[in-house]
């Protein structure tokens, strides 16, 4: 029920961020595609299965110290994998 109320709660938050960020177009003198690239979506969406991640096991039955470390090094884990592999692609780019 909480992870369902949860992910609800995200999905909403993105589609309004990404609605303003669409909506910011005209002011900021780009075009859409280079304000709402690939890039800009999955942060969105790495931020969506963050909350969804820590939800379910903040909803699991086991002690909450347990938990709360769980999520601190599921969410380490997933910020270095993610630098890492932006730092990759950044290398990719220059190499090009």
């Amino acid at each position: 029920m909480m992870l369902g109320f949860i992910a609800t709660i995200a999905i909403v938050i993105f589609v309004i961020w990404l609605v303003y960020r669409a909506s910011t177009v005209k002011n900021v003198g780009k075009e859409i595609k280079d304000v709402l690239n690939p890039h800009i979506i999955m942060y969105g969406l790495s931020c969506i299965s963050g909350v969804c991640a820590f939800a379910f096991f903040l909803s699991m039955d086991i002690s909450k110290p347990f938990k709360i470390v769980v999520c601190i090094i599921l969410g380490m884990a997933l910020i270095f994998v993610a630098n890492w592999m932006q730092k990759r692609g950044v290398n990719k780019d220059h190499e090009a």
